[in-house]
């Protein structure tokens, strides 16, 4: 089932020509109108602060604020934030746990044909869950369990990880904390490895999905 009116659309990706790309697939539906671009969350926030499309077709990875960052911020108000439907390179768990659990309808991988996307796109503007096959395969086969109990993070760490979650560079996390880049370093070194990850856009997705930062400090 498709929307009876046009659809407006924002699309959020870091590469030019993957939003080139994407633009001319919606296009091809003229139920669906691409009203703007941004390449990081910061123009994604600052767009839907003036404009309110209906759908926001966003990245995971981008340079700046990510796709995470973006999506918490615009869905911290439900009844004025757009749709989201996430459309990226990630098919990790832990990637798309925390974005369902930011409230974002749609989550697909850039793999996808350019019908699957549209009629997603469409799913989402009506309000409806649209989710590609292998992610619905990968919540199917989650049983939602870790190897262990994660080994308590220090105060510092916690800062570190905070940090990191808003978006924060290393040398951005060096000046508001007051400590040393190499500091910082260790500190990531230190967290990634009690919560059992190897980057640190895995460390933000666990600390969403487990909660890991409900208390600000």
């Amino acid at each position: 089932m498709k929307s009876s009116r046009p659809v407006t659309i924002l699309l959020a990706d870091d590469h030019a020509m993957m939003r080139e790309g994407t633009r001319k697939l919606l296009e091809e539906d003229p139920l669906l109108n691409v009203i703007g671009e941004a390449q990081d969350g910061t123009e994604v926030l600052a767009f839907c602060q003036h404009t309110r499309p209906d759908v926001v077709v966003l990245d995971i990875s981008m340079k700046g604020m990510n796709g995470f960052g973006a999506a918490q911020a615009l869905l911290a108000k439900p009844g004025q934030a757009p749709a989201i439907l996430v459309l990226t390179a990630y098919d990790q768990i832990a990637y798309v746990q925390a974005m369902l659990k930011f409230g974002v309808k749609g989550y697909w991988i850039k793999s996808a044909s350019g019908s699957e996307i549209r009629q997603a796109i469409h799913d989402v503007a009506l309000g409806r869950r649209s989710l590609a096959p292998e992610i619905r395969q990968l919540l199917e086969e989650d049983r939602e369990t870790l190897a262990g109990p994660i080994e308590p993070l220090t105060s510092r760490e916690q800062d570190v990880l905070r940090l990191i979650v808003q978006g924060l560079r290393n040398t951005e996390i060096s000046k508001r904390l007051n400590i040393s880049v190499k500091t910082i370093e260790t500190h990531l070194t230190s967290l990634y490895g009690k919560l059992g990850v190897q980057s640190r856009a895995e460390a933000i997705a666990l600390a969403q999905r487990q909660g890991l930062l409900l208390e600000e400090r």
